[in-house]
This record gives C-alpha cells, sequence and structure tokens, in this order.
C-alpha cells in the first residue's frame, strides 16, 4: 500500500513572485532531501555594494535560508572569503556552519571553529597596509587569516595594486602566501588554503556527510569548489556568468534570491 506523506501547509514568506525576476526554464538547481547547500555569500546570494559594509542583507532571505536549514536538518552553510564573525554580524541571528577567510576557518553545524592556517605574517600585513594608505579610496579588510584590498572606490589604482603584487612576488612566496585577483578586490591568503579546502572539510561532517552538495558562487575564488564538486558527487551555479564545473546560471544575485525564497515556501522535494 502507497504511504502518503502528509500535507504541511507552509506560511507564505514575502517577496516578489519568483517568475517576475527569473526564468525557470531548466536552470533552477535541484534540492532534494539529501541536498547540502554551500552558499557564497557577496554576489551570489547579496548584491555587491561599494564597500564591504554597505551590502544589503533583506530580511526575506534570512527567513528563507532559515526554513531551508530546518528541511535540510542543518545542511545549509555559507562560504565566503569574509571572517566568520562578519557572517554572523550580517545574517543575525542565523549562525549557521560556514568556510571564512576562504578556507582558513570553517565552523561546523555543532558551532566548533577550527583555523586551518595560522594568521597572516605581519610583513605581508604591512604591505597590504602601506598600499591601502597609499591610495585613497582603497580599502584593506584584515581579516587576520587573510586580506583584501578593495578598490571599487578607487578603480583608478588597480595598475599600482597590481603592479606592487608583482613587485612582491618573492616575498609572498617565501611567507607562503597566494595572492587571489577578484572583483575590485585583490585577496592574499595561505597557500594550500582556499574555499574548496573548506567546503571539503565541512562535507566530511555531520549533517553534510553523505549529503550532494549543492554550491553557489559567482567570482574566482569559487572556483576552488566548482573543481571538487565532482569528488563530491555535487553540482555547482555561477551568477552573472558561466563559470567552468558548473551546471546552471543565475543572472544576479536577485534571482538567486528569489529562487531560495520560492524554494523555503515550497520545500525541498
Amino acid at each position: 500500500m502507497v504511504r502518503l506523506a502528509r500535507y504541511r501547509p507552509r506560511p507564505r514568506l514575502r517577496g516578489a513572485p519568483f517568475h517576475e525576476h527569473f526564468d525557470m526554464s531548466g536552470r533552477v538547481p535541484p534540492v532534494k532531501e539529501n541536498s547540502a547547500l554551500f552558499l557564497d555569500i557577496d554576489g551570489t546570494i547579496l548584491d555587491m555594494a561599494r564597500t564591504p559594509e554597505a551590502v544589503v542583507v533583506p530580511s526575506e532571505l534570512v527567513a528563507a535560508l532559515r526554513r531551508l536549514s530546518e528541511d535540510l536538518r542543518g545542511a545549509v552553510a555559507f562560504v565566503s572569503g569574509r571572517s566568520l564573525a562578519t557572517i554572523d554580524a550580517l545574517f543575525a541571528p542565523l549562525k549557521f556552519a560556514a568556510v571564512g577567510c576562504h578556507g582558513a576557518q570553517v565552523r561546523g553545524h555543532d558551532g566548533a571553529v577550527k583555523a586551518l592556517s595560522a594568521p597572516v605574517s605581519d610583513s605581508v600585513r604591512g604591505i597590504f597596509r602601506e598600499l591601502a594608505q597609499a591610495h585613497p579610496g582603497v580599502l584593506l579588510e584584515d581579516k587576520i587569516y587573510a586580506l583584501a584590498l578593495h578598490y571599487r572606490l578607487a578603480p583608478e589604482a588597480k595598475p599600482a595594486l597590481e603592479a606592487a603584487m608583482e613587485k612582491h612576488r618573492a616575498l609572498f612566496a617565501a611567507e607562503r602566501i597566494h595572492i587571489q585577483h577578484g572583483k575590485a578586490v585583490i585577496d592574499a591568503r595561505p597557500m594550500g588554503i582556499d574555499k574548496g579546502v573548506g567546503v571539503r572539510a565541512l562535507a566530511a561532517q555531520k549533517p553534510f556527510r553523505g549529503r550532494r552538495p549543492l554550491f553557489g558562487g559567482d567570482d574566482t575564488t569559487d572556483l576552488d569548489v566548482f573543481h571538487i564538486l565532482p569528488q563530491l558527487g555535487g553540482q555547482g551555479f555561477s551568477v552573472g556568468r558561466k563559470l567552468a564545473g558548473v551546471d546552471h546560471v543565475f543572472p544576479n544575485p536577485r534571482a538567486v534570491r528569489q529562487w531560495l525564497i520560492r524554494l523555503a515556501r515550497e520545500g525541498v522535494t
């Protein structure tokens, strides 16, 4: 005899109808009861802003993420270049499992935090600090385990910053620091540490272990996760452009948010 699952009505989440912002034809990533969601933040679920502190986190998104975490029994995680403290401040009161500082920090669903690298050395930090001071509008984001120079407010500084990265290449190599260029940002992180390393560490823990990962990202720092997804039996989606290793593409973060809100409203399958 076939048993029918009990229907459980879901309270409506606020937000514009999904179809008003996104064509669902063949591009919506499948999310099932055995899925695990790994979500990049800036440029993926949040719109980019002129400064890292200026991003806006819609309350509808927080409500949708909370509900999806309940549906997936906690298997929802943030994956970001931001520090764990900054992630928590953005999405309060949520405190999900997370990969912070491009993989240098990993927090499990149980709240235990593990640092996968030592802090960035003072010599590298000094170079980044001097560059920020020398170029008005360039902002230094010091995340202890990683650094970022944001030049969105000073795009004219890009050639000088790139030249400085080349000038100090030998020092960065000696300090085992990897320099990565992103959207109006230059990141410094320990060699051997990236978002893929962090996601792999989380995927081995409960409640992520044994689930099929679905990761969304938008920038070059997310390629390390897309690269390992086949090994984990997972899939990926990118935002704004098609990146190597993805199965789906969303046009912008707003479309991703509308998809998440709709998914939370209707429930995973």
